[in-house]
């Protein structure tokens, strides 16, 4: 039987599929393959049943740039093209059968390309590896995108072909799901041959822990970077990953970049290793090691078997196909699968693995010994024979297009047939100028967009043009509904990247402008208003009197009556306070704080519950997780298993308090499915009626059992030893009252499977007052505190409906210690779903939880009782600090000031006040950029000048004088001053409705 392979190269190119034919052709002797040579070296070691066929180049996809037509489309042209060029290298020749892997799409004119070549064969068989659509979709460079042509492409392939075989009984399932064409199954012991276990070679060592493979993701080394940042450290010795990377279409991103960011976030020692050669890799799989293929995707993934048949510990995800081959056919063989809903849940089986080894390994090399599988499924002699299968319109179609486009390709051949020769001797010389080139051209690119990425730059070159813009959107009619959807839109255009991933250069450069702001958050506000969005309106209008510090269009009004109409008195008094009298002012503000401490020193929490399940026991315990819960039924499950693996609730020294604020869902059905098999104490508590989350921390303080608490969101999590490293400082520190170490915000789908990281938050070089400039320093995901904070300083205040944590820290921080373990210990699941604090309304509650604390009244509450040197060294963080979630130093030169009128009064000889001038100068030039009453076409570009060159020049006069002990020293930049970089967003409101 004389059968040819239409792959490339394949005793030279190390990848899956050339591994499989490779094994191919040597386990079937007695017939004879015949494959295709490119780069392969015509003198290479091949079986005596393989046989090398120059690829011949004919034709090029630039004959077909002038062909257009509605069929057939331009995606199938790279497989006119590379089935022709296949065909004319055998051209005459003839074959039983044809074989084509599903990695490629060309198979789709196969038969037309060989008829046209006069090559005689049978039938043509589709070997089934994997779907490159599935493969490109998961990957890092597409984000989960479809490619929809790429997919109908695969379709056609799968129902043009006469056989279709596959050594993957998961993959050969999923084509069964989509085409009525049966696929035969041929067993991996076929042509895969069963290494022989060893157990490890003697080491004194803890196991190294290996991820081997590609680094597409669908292979899954973020899983393996999780699970070992997850892992007890002291269990294992080393982390690596081994494998070649993926790159993006242009060859300038790999997965490496994706991987080594992650790998920073987490501060993680996981190395990268080049790949390994087969010997290399055998003789890793003998020595002291953990073998991990996380597939999220893989047909079968040979690498288990070989690792996991030399005697290695091996951990599979469980999307890989080699999964359901070892549970039919080896179902004694261990090894541990990835629950890819719950990456965590193998977290147990891999510590046991670890903490006993080589009895595990001995273990596992026995039950390797004593396995008695065999191959039950046809030979490839007999499903080369099988019967064909085909769709016949599919066929016929495609019959057609190939005579389509080779009727235009010979059309255009006329007195050029000379040119073929040196077409193909081009090629490659041209593909690569053409990549170069492609390069070039987007690094070029990204060095002439380079210096608008400084926002200075970007507003000094957008600034001419704002007038113009204005002029467009706030002359854009507003007669209908549908009028203000798209005028909102122009004003989110303008003041924000809204719709930016749509724009050229020339277009962003018409958008987020930053300058003038008010401007625009007023006219945002008069639409909002006219839309119905008042609460919006007054958002925006609240935003105005912050930027300018004043009542300036006699907009509180308004604001008020609008506060009180939505039920938020306290904030109204806040902002009344705040921007009513200004004689008045520090009293107001002053009073406002001290009544919000006393109104809060008990614990106003209810007694009465309607659900009441309390699976603890006795008690006491070191450590108490509050958990609120409003519609987290469906997160609930990871959130409560990933919490197993806490090494105090291991102990039994920690309880996990649920207190369901009248949620709607189900989540007390999906706790009592789960509570059994937890085995951890549990409390769950339903209060009567919907509550807010503050309260829901009230009942879950009241009822806790333990000295330390922990609060969290069923959106969020804990590393394993958090609950530990925290209980031992304070345990260590009866002065300490709040310990926390890093966090990192992630992006998980719906399944709370990891999608991306978003950023850490950093605490590097904390002080609790640097709280005051950025409030996530001091928080509660990889945090705890004693429960003693409230007896002696208060409790949750529970009229708040999102802000009440920020507004808990201001009140309790005056008297409390805290300080940061340099560990990453905590975790957000960002889910695709909106977070409840991200709204217009928690922005207004942050007027009495955030900004009546930033106020002169309350610079006084949380210094009166400490020293002026205090105040001092808050001042000149106010100059240079970094927020825990950014990389550049910023600035904050509202709250500069009102330390510096509080320490006139205080210390009016302070060395800080020499830079006194220089704060007040520049918040004056800030406020003046947000408000520039006398526009016209070039004032925003002088005021912009103007800024710049006064923002220079107190940097340098502050530099000059700048204390050498500093962590950080001046560097003013507008844009990252804290007026920029909290509450500038604008919102978006629901515009569906409106374009109807």
């Amino acid at each position: 039987m004389k059968v040819l392979i239409t792959d490339f190269d394949l005793f030279a190119k190390v990848g899956g599929g050339q591994t499989f034919y490779r094994s191919l052709i040597r386990k079937n002797p007695d017939i004879d393959f015949y494959y295709l040579i490119d780069k392969e070296a015509r003198v290479t070691e091949r079986p005596d049943n393989a046989h090398g066929v120059p690829f011949q180049e004919k034709y090029f996809l630039a004959d077909l740039n002038n062909f257009f037509d509605v069929n057939p489309p331009k995606w199938v042209y790279r497989s006119f093209i590379r089935a022709s060029n296949i065909a004319t290298s055998v051209a005459g020749m003839e074959f039983d059968l044809i074989d084509s892997p599903d990695y490629e799409q060309w198979a789709i004119f196969l038969r037309p390309a060989l008829d046209y070549h006069r090559v005689k064969f049978a039938k043509i068989a589709l070997s089934l590896h994997g779907k490159i659509s599935t493969t490109l979709k998961l990957d890092w460079f597409n984000q989960g995108k479809e490619n929809i042509p790429l997919e109908l492409e695969e379709w056609k392939q799968y129902a043009t072909v006469d056989l279709r075989y596959g050594i993957s009984k998961s993959y050969i399932d999923e084509w069964q799901s989509l085409s009525r064409f049966s696929a035969h199954y041929y067993h991996p012991l076929h042509f895969f041959e069963l290494p022989q276990p060893l157990e490890a070679i003697a080491s004194g060592d803890r196991p190294d822990l290996n991820f081997v493979g590609r680094t597409e993701k669908r292979k899954g080394p973020d899983i393996f970077i999780d699970i070992a940042w997850w892992l007890n450290r002291n269990l294992y010795h080393e982390a690596n990953i081994i494998g070649p990377h993926s790159f993006n279409d242009t060859g300038t991103i790999s997965s490496e970049t994706y991987l080594r960011s992650m790998l920073g976030d987490r501060q993680s020692p996981v190395k990268f290793l080049p790949p390994k050669p087969q010997q290399e890799l055998m003789g890793l799989f003998a020595r002291k090691t953990v073998t991990f293929v996380p597939s999220r995707y893989d047909t079968l993934n040979l690498v288990a078997l070989e690792s996991l048949f030399s005697g290695c510990p091996t951990v599979v995800g469980g999307g890989a196909g080699v999964c359901r081959l070892l549970k039919e056919d080896f179902p004694d063989v261990p090894f541990v699968e990835i629950d890819l809903d719950n990456i965590y849940s193998c977290l147990p089986a891999i510590e046991n693995i670890l903490s006993d080894y080589n009895n595990y390994r001995r273990r596992l090399v026995d039950s390797v010994k004593n396995s008695t599988a065999i191959a039950d499924s046809p030979i490839l002699a007999d499903i080369y024979q099988q019967t064909g299968q085909y769709e016949e319109e599919i066929r016929d179609e495609l019959q057609s297009w190939y005579g389509q486009l080779m009727g235009y390709w010979v059309s255009t051949q006329e007195n050029v047939s000379f040119l073929q020769p040196l077409k193909a001797q081009l090629k490659p010389t041209l593909k690569q100028i053409k990549n170069n080139l492609k390069s070039t051209a987007g690094q070029l690119k990204g060095k002439i967009l380079q210096p608008l990425a400084d926002d200075r730059n970007a507003q000094l070159v957008k600034a001419p043009n704002l007038l113009k813009k204005y002029k467009e959107a706030f002359n854009a009619t507003e007669q209908t509904a549908k009028d203000l959807a798209e005028k909102i839109q122009m004003g989110w255009r303008l003041g924000s990247g809204y719709e930016s991933e749509f724009q050229g250069v020339r277009g962003k450069l018409a958008t987020n402008y930053r300058i003038d702001r008010v401007r625009l958050w007023r006219e945002l506000a008069r639409i909002e208003e006219l839309r119905g969005n008042t609460l919006v309106s007054a958002t925006y209008k609240v935003r105005a009197l912050r930027a300018l510090g004043s009542d300036q269009f006699g907009d509180l009004p308004f604001v008020l009556r609008t506060l009180t109409e939505y039920g938020f008195p306290k904030e109204m008094a806040a902002v009344s306070a705040l921007y009513g009298q200004p004689s008045e002012r520090e009293e107001r503000c002053l009073s406002l704080i001290e009544q919000a401490r006393l109104d809060n020193l008990a614990n106003p929490a209810g007694d009465e519950y309607e659900i009441w399940d309390d699976r603890r026991g006795d008690g006491p315990y070191r450590a108490s997780i509050i958990v609120s819960l409003y519609n987290a039924a469906a997160k609930l499950p990871l959130f409560l298993k990933t919490l197993q693996h806490q090494t105090l609730i291991k102990r039994g020294e920690a309880e996990v308090v649920l207190v369901d604020s009248g949620s709607p869902g189900n989540e007390y059905e999906v706790f009592k499915d789960l509570a059994p098999t937890l085995g951890y104490p549990l409390l769950y508590a339903r209060s009567p009626q919907r509550e807010t989350i503050q309260s829901a921390w009230n009942r879950g303080i009241k009822l806790a059992k333990s000295p330390y608490l922990a609060f969290l969101g069923v959106d969020e999590t804990i590393l394993p030893d958090c609950l530990e490293i925290l209980a031992g400082e304070l345990d260590q520190d009866p002065e300490l009252d709040w310990a926390i170490g890093h966090s990192l915000v992630t992006n998980v789908d719906m399944q709370g499977g990891w999608v991306s990281d978003i950023m850490p938050y950093d605490r590097t070089g904390y002080e609790q007052d640097l709280v005051y400039l950025e409030t996530c320093y001091l928080s509660w995901v990889g945090a705890l505190y004693r429960k003693s904070i409230h007896e002696r300083f208060g409790y949750y205040d529970q009229s708040f409906r999102g802000a009440g944590d920020t507004e808990f820290k201001n009140r309790v921080m005056p008297f409390i210690k805290s300080k940061v373990v340099d560990k990453m210990l905590g975790l957000f699941w960002n889910y695709p779903d909106e977070r409840t604090t991200q709204s217009p309304a928690t922005e207004i509650e942050d007027m009495r939880a955030w900004y009546l604390h930033r106020t002169l009244a309350g610079v006084k509450y949380a210094f009166q009782r400490r020293s002026p040197r205090e105040v001092e060294n808050l001042l000149y963080h106010c100059l240079g600090y970094r927020k825990s979630y950014c990389k550049h130093t910023s600035t904050d030169f509202d709250h500069a000031h009102n330390l510096v009128t509080y320490l006139e009064k205080v210390d009016p000889n302070a060395e800080a006040l020499k830079y006194a001038p220089g704060i007040e100068a520049l918040l004056g030039t800030y406020r003046s950029l947000d408000w520039l009453p006398k526009l016209s076409k070039f004032s925003p570009l002088n005021s912009m000048l103007t800024a710049r060159k006064l923002t220079k020049q107190w940097e340098q006069e502050h530099q000059q004088s700048w204390p050498e002990d500093r962590l950080f020293s001046p560097h003013y930049s507008i844009f990252n001053d804290n007026r920029h970089e909290q509450h500038s967003f604008l919102w978006f409101t629901d515009i569906t409705a409106s374009k109807k």
